[in-house]
């Protein structure tokens, strides 16, 4: 469990990118056209803590490290909140709440389709977060929750989608993203051929 005095401090560290963005758009750091970076930024934030709960997943498996399993949840719900700020920058900032200029917009952008697949698991995974969804869903838990791994790729495909004529940003993020969730896709499919070999002995 985590100690109380701990929370705040935690809560006031992962929402630091959260305020730095706000006070930028409101001090007018982004304008004339403060969409883009706005929305670059929460989507970049969205992905690094995605990476995290990704690592985090691998790291609790080493005996001195388990402790941190304690945030492994409240960071994946980050990640939702992060993409959650990046969607209603779009809906906001760039479409003007203006359904039929989105309409229009994503017609002309595909990739808008795979960061709101994307979203729409998040957003699954952070309603079955709570420990009630947890007790409730009992064994089912872990499978729902493994969509975070599709999650993870169609943010990678969403980065690669809209990229054209710098791809650094793109690299980096996928980098941060495809390592983590290799290893704890190998990890789940080896425990599940022990689990096949150990029930034909």
């Amino acid at each position: 469990m985590w100690d109380r005095k701990e929370k705040p401090i935690v809560v006031i560290v992962f929402c630091l990118p959260l305020l730095w963005l706000l006070y930028s758009l409101f001090s007018g750091r982004y304008f004339p056209d403060p969409a883009e970076p706005f929305m670059t930024l929460s989507g970049i934030w969205a992905s690094i803590f995605m990476s995290i709960t990704l690592s985090l997943s691998i790291l609790v498996k080493h005996p001195r490290l388990k402790v941190v399993s304690r945030y492994r949840r409240f960071i994946g719900l980050t990640a939702f909140g992060y993409s959650l700020l990046h969607l209603l920058a779009y809906l906001v900032l760039h479409a003007g709440f203006s359904w039929l200029w989105i309409s229009e917009d994503v017609l002309k952008r595909p990739y808008i389709y795979v960061g709101l697949v994307a979203f729409l698991i998040l957003l699954m995974l952070a309603i079955t977060s709570p420990k009630r969804m947890i007790k409730k869903l009992g064994k089912k838990w872990k499978t729902v929750h493994r969509f975070f791994y599709l999650a993870t790729l169609c943010v990678i495909a969403h980065l690669w989608w809209q990229v054209k004529s710098s791809p650094e940003i793109a690299i980096w993020l996928t980098l941060i993203m495809i390592v983590p969730l290799v290893i704890r896709l190998k990890e789940v499919f080896l425990n599940k051929i022990k689990k096949r070999l150990a029930l034909n002995l």
